[in-house]
Protein backbone atom coordinates (compact mmCIF):
# COMPACT_ATOMS: atom_id res chain seq x y z
CA UNK A 1 0.00 0.00 0.00
CA UNK A 2 1.37 3.46 -0.92
CA UNK A 3 1.76 5.69 2.11
CA UNK A 4 0.42 9.05 0.96
CA UNK A 5 1.25 10.66 4.31
CA UNK A 6 4.97 10.24 3.70
CA UNK A 7 4.69 12.51 0.64
CA UNK A 8 4.14 15.57 2.83
CA UNK A 9 6.36 17.38 5.28
CA UNK A 10 5.50 17.47 8.97
CA UNK A 11 4.19 21.02 8.64
CA UNK A 12 2.05 20.06 5.67
CA UNK A 13 0.69 17.01 7.51
CA UNK A 14 -0.18 19.24 10.48
CA UNK A 15 -1.96 21.76 8.24
CA UNK A 16 -3.84 19.01 6.44
CA UNK A 17 -4.89 17.46 9.72
CA UNK A 18 -6.19 20.76 11.03
CA UNK A 19 -8.14 21.31 7.82
CA UNK A 20 -9.60 17.77 8.04
CA UNK A 21 -10.56 18.31 11.66
CA UNK A 22 -12.16 21.67 10.96
CA UNK A 23 -14.09 20.34 7.98
CA UNK A 24 -15.34 17.29 9.89
CA UNK A 25 -16.37 19.08 13.09
CA UNK A 26 -17.33 22.51 11.76
CA UNK A 27 -16.16 24.05 15.02
CA UNK A 28 -12.98 25.38 16.49
CA UNK A 29 -11.38 24.48 19.77
CA UNK A 30 -9.73 21.43 21.20
CA UNK A 31 -10.89 18.20 19.48
CA UNK A 32 -11.64 15.13 21.53
CA UNK A 33 -8.49 13.22 22.39
CA UNK A 34 -6.15 16.24 22.15
CA UNK A 35 -4.62 18.47 24.78
CA UNK A 36 -4.77 21.48 22.43
CA UNK A 37 -5.49 22.19 18.77
CA UNK A 38 -1.87 21.90 17.61
CA UNK A 39 -1.36 18.14 17.27
CA UNK A 40 -3.37 15.16 16.05
CA UNK A 41 -4.05 12.43 18.63
CA UNK A 42 -1.02 10.15 18.87
CA UNK A 43 -3.22 7.11 18.50
CA UNK A 44 -4.37 8.24 15.03
CA UNK A 45 -0.94 8.56 13.43
CA UNK A 46 0.15 5.96 10.86
CA UNK A 47 3.16 5.16 13.04
CA UNK A 48 0.94 4.43 16.05
CA UNK A 49 -1.33 2.25 13.95
CA UNK A 50 1.63 0.25 12.65
CA UNK A 51 2.92 -0.24 16.21
CA UNK A 52 -0.53 -1.45 17.22
CA UNK A 53 -0.64 -3.90 14.33
CA UNK A 54 2.86 -5.19 15.03
CA UNK A 55 2.15 -5.66 18.74
CA UNK A 56 -1.14 -7.41 18.02
CA UNK A 57 0.47 -9.76 15.49
CA UNK A 58 3.31 -10.62 17.88
CA UNK A 59 0.82 -11.55 20.57
CA UNK A 60 -1.20 -13.73 18.20
CA UNK A 61 1.89 -15.36 16.72
CA UNK A 62 3.17 -16.36 20.16
CA UNK A 63 -0.18 -18.01 20.87
CA UNK A 64 -0.09 -19.82 17.52
CA UNK A 65 3.43 -21.05 18.21
CA UNK A 66 2.40 -22.41 21.60
CA UNK A 67 -0.66 -24.10 20.08
CA UNK A 68 1.43 -25.68 17.32
CA UNK A 69 3.92 -27.00 19.89
CA UNK A 70 1.02 -28.59 21.77
CA UNK A 71 -0.20 -30.19 18.53
CA UNK A 72 3.24 -31.62 17.81
CA UNK A 73 3.50 -33.04 21.32
CA UNK A 74 0.06 -34.61 21.00
CA UNK A 75 0.93 -36.22 17.66
CA UNK A 76 4.09 -37.71 19.16
CA UNK A 77 2.23 -38.97 22.24
CA UNK A 78 -0.41 -40.66 20.09
CA UNK A 79 2.30 -42.35 18.03
CA UNK A 80 4.05 -43.66 21.14
CA UNK A 81 0.79 -44.90 22.66
CA UNK A 82 0.09 -46.64 19.36
CA UNK A 83 3.43 -48.42 19.77
CA UNK A 84 2.45 -49.56 23.26
CA UNK A 85 -0.86 -50.82 21.87
CA UNK A 86 1.07 -52.83 19.29
CA UNK A 87 3.17 -54.38 22.06
CA UNK A 88 0.06 -55.30 24.04
CA UNK A 89 -1.46 -56.89 20.94
CA UNK A 90 1.74 -58.85 20.38
CA UNK A 91 1.71 -60.07 23.98
CA UNK A 92 -1.94 -61.10 23.60
CA UNK A 93 -1.07 -63.13 20.53
CA UNK A 94 1.65 -65.00 22.42
CA UNK A 95 -0.33 -66.13 25.44
CA UNK A 96 -0.51 -69.75 26.50
CA UNK A 97 -3.97 -70.77 27.68
CA UNK A 98 -4.83 -67.09 27.92
CA UNK A 99 -1.92 -66.17 30.15
CA UNK A 100 1.50 -64.59 29.59
CA UNK A 101 3.96 -65.88 32.17
CA UNK A 102 7.28 -64.61 30.79
CA UNK A 103 8.69 -62.15 33.39
CA UNK A 104 10.85 -60.45 30.75
CA UNK A 105 7.81 -59.71 28.58
CA UNK A 106 5.95 -58.35 31.59
CA UNK A 107 8.87 -56.19 32.68
CA UNK A 108 9.39 -54.88 29.14
CA UNK A 109 5.83 -53.50 29.03
CA UNK A 110 6.22 -51.91 32.45
CA UNK A 111 9.49 -50.30 31.42
CA UNK A 112 8.07 -49.02 28.13
CA UNK A 113 5.22 -47.28 29.94
CA UNK A 114 7.57 -45.74 32.48
CA UNK A 115 9.92 -44.44 29.77
CA UNK A 116 6.98 -42.93 27.89
CA UNK A 117 5.70 -41.21 31.03
CA UNK A 118 9.19 -39.86 31.79
CA UNK A 119 9.46 -38.36 28.29
CA UNK A 120 6.03 -36.75 28.55
CA UNK A 121 6.91 -35.32 31.97
CA UNK A 122 9.93 -33.63 30.35
CA UNK A 123 8.44 -32.46 27.04
CA UNK A 124 4.75 -31.92 27.85
CA UNK A 125 4.27 -31.74 31.63
CA UNK A 126 0.75 -30.28 31.26
CA UNK A 127 -0.45 -33.21 29.12
CA UNK A 128 -4.03 -34.00 30.12
CA UNK A 129 -3.41 -37.75 29.82
CA UNK A 130 -0.30 -37.92 31.96
CA UNK A 131 -2.17 -39.00 35.09
CA UNK A 132 -4.20 -41.72 33.29
CA UNK A 133 -0.94 -43.09 31.91
CA UNK A 134 0.56 -43.15 35.40
CA UNK A 135 -2.51 -44.97 36.69
CA UNK A 136 -2.23 -47.49 33.86
CA UNK A 137 1.44 -48.01 34.66
CA UNK A 138 0.59 -48.72 38.30
CA UNK A 139 -2.09 -51.21 37.26
CA UNK A 140 0.34 -52.98 34.95
CA UNK A 141 2.99 -53.06 37.68
CA UNK A 142 0.55 -54.35 40.30
CA UNK A 143 -0.69 -57.08 37.97
CA UNK A 144 2.80 -57.93 36.74
CA UNK A 145 6.04 -57.86 38.67
CA UNK A 146 5.09 -55.57 41.53
CA UNK A 147 7.43 -52.91 42.91
CA UNK A 148 11.12 -53.49 42.29
CA UNK A 149 13.74 -53.32 45.04
CA UNK A 150 15.11 -49.76 45.51
CA UNK A 151 18.46 -50.86 44.07
CA UNK A 152 16.87 -51.40 40.66
CA UNK A 153 17.28 -48.26 38.55
CA UNK A 154 14.94 -49.19 35.67
CA UNK A 155 11.53 -49.46 37.29
CA UNK A 156 11.14 -48.46 40.93
CA UNK A 157 7.53 -48.71 41.96
CA UNK A 158 4.21 -46.92 41.74
CA UNK A 159 3.34 -43.33 40.83
CA UNK A 160 0.21 -43.21 42.96
CA UNK A 161 1.97 -43.88 46.25
CA UNK A 162 5.16 -41.93 45.49
CA UNK A 163 6.12 -39.25 48.03
CA UNK A 164 4.67 -35.82 47.27
CA UNK A 165 6.90 -33.83 44.95
CA UNK A 166 8.64 -36.89 43.53
CA UNK A 167 9.50 -36.56 39.85
CA UNK A 168 11.06 -39.00 37.42
CA UNK A 169 10.96 -42.70 38.28
CA UNK A 170 8.00 -43.80 40.46
CA UNK A 171 9.07 -44.50 44.04
CA UNK A 172 5.86 -45.69 45.68
CA UNK A 173 5.83 -49.10 47.34
CA UNK A 174 2.06 -49.45 47.77
CA UNK A 175 0.06 -50.78 44.77
CA UNK A 176 -3.31 -49.30 43.77
CA UNK A 177 -6.22 -50.32 45.97
CA UNK A 178 -7.96 -53.47 44.79
CA UNK A 179 -5.10 -54.57 42.56
CA UNK A 180 -4.62 -58.31 42.00
CA UNK A 181 -1.61 -60.03 43.50
CA UNK A 182 1.47 -59.56 41.35
CA UNK A 183 2.61 -62.84 39.80
CA UNK A 184 4.75 -61.67 36.84
CA UNK A 185 2.00 -62.62 34.41
CA UNK A 186 -0.79 -61.05 32.35
CA UNK A 187 -4.08 -62.75 31.63
CA UNK A 188 -6.14 -62.10 28.53
CA UNK A 189 -8.54 -60.07 30.67
CA UNK A 190 -5.62 -57.96 31.95
CA UNK A 191 -4.41 -57.26 28.43
CA UNK A 192 -7.91 -56.41 27.24
CA UNK A 193 -8.20 -53.89 30.06
CA UNK A 194 -4.83 -52.35 29.17
CA UNK A 195 -5.90 -52.04 25.53
CA UNK A 196 -9.18 -50.36 26.47
CA UNK A 197 -7.42 -47.83 28.69
CA UNK A 198 -4.83 -47.01 26.03
CA UNK A 199 -7.56 -46.54 23.41
CA UNK A 200 -9.43 -44.18 25.75
CA UNK A 201 -6.25 -42.16 26.32
CA UNK A 202 -5.62 -41.91 22.59
CA UNK A 203 -9.23 -40.88 22.00
CA UNK A 204 -8.93 -38.10 24.57
CA UNK A 205 -5.72 -36.88 22.95
CA UNK A 206 -7.46 -36.84 19.56
CA UNK A 207 -10.32 -34.75 20.96
CA UNK A 208 -7.83 -32.32 22.46
CA UNK A 209 -5.99 -32.07 19.14
CA UNK A 210 -9.24 -31.24 17.34
CA UNK A 211 -10.00 -28.46 19.81
CA UNK A 212 -6.43 -27.24 19.38
CA UNK A 213 -6.88 -26.95 15.61
CA UNK A 214 -10.08 -24.97 16.11
CA UNK A 215 -8.15 -22.62 18.39
CA UNK A 216 -5.40 -22.20 15.80
CA UNK A 217 -7.98 -21.41 13.11
CA UNK A 218 -9.52 -18.78 15.39
CA UNK A 219 -6.11 -17.21 16.05
CA UNK A 220 -5.33 -17.07 12.32
CA UNK A 221 -8.67 -15.37 11.76
CA UNK A 222 -7.79 -12.81 14.46
CA UNK A 223 -4.45 -12.24 12.73
CA UNK A 224 -6.12 -11.54 9.39
CA UNK A 225 -8.63 -9.21 11.04
CA UNK A 226 -5.86 -7.17 12.70
CA UNK A 227 -4.07 -6.71 9.37
CA UNK A 228 -7.26 -5.81 7.52
CA UNK A 229 -8.35 -3.34 10.20
CA UNK A 230 -5.00 -1.54 10.23
CA UNK A 231 -4.83 -1.47 6.43
CA UNK A 232 -8.35 -0.08 6.19
CA UNK A 233 -7.71 2.72 8.71
CA UNK A 234 -4.42 3.69 7.05
CA UNK A 235 -6.06 3.72 3.64
CA UNK A 236 -8.85 5.97 4.91
CA UNK A 237 -6.30 8.26 6.51
CA UNK A 238 -4.28 8.46 3.28
CA UNK A 239 -7.39 9.02 1.15
CA UNK A 240 -8.51 11.90 3.37
CA UNK A 241 -5.15 13.66 3.18
CA UNK A 242 -4.98 13.14 -0.56
CA UNK A 243 -8.39 14.72 -1.14
CA UNK A 244 -7.55 17.76 0.98
CA UNK A 245 -4.17 18.10 -0.69
CA UNK A 246 -5.87 18.09 -4.09
CA UNK A 247 -8.16 20.94 -3.00
CA UNK A 248 -5.39 23.15 -1.63
CA UNK A 249 -4.90 26.17 -3.86
CA UNK A 250 -8.12 25.70 -5.82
Amino acid sequence: MTNTVSQYSSAQQQALYEMMNASSTGVTGTPVGETDGSSPPVYLTPQALMVYCQTRLQGIDSQVQAAMTTQQNTNWEQTEIGNVLSDVASISGGTTNGVTTDPQVVQALELKLENLITQIQQTDPTCSQLQPLEQLHDSVMATGTGAYPPANTSIQGYYGSSPNGTTGAPMGRVPPAGSPTNDSSFSTADLTGFTSTLNNINSSLSSGAEMGMINIQSLMSDRTTAIQLTTSILQSFDDGLSKIADNIGK
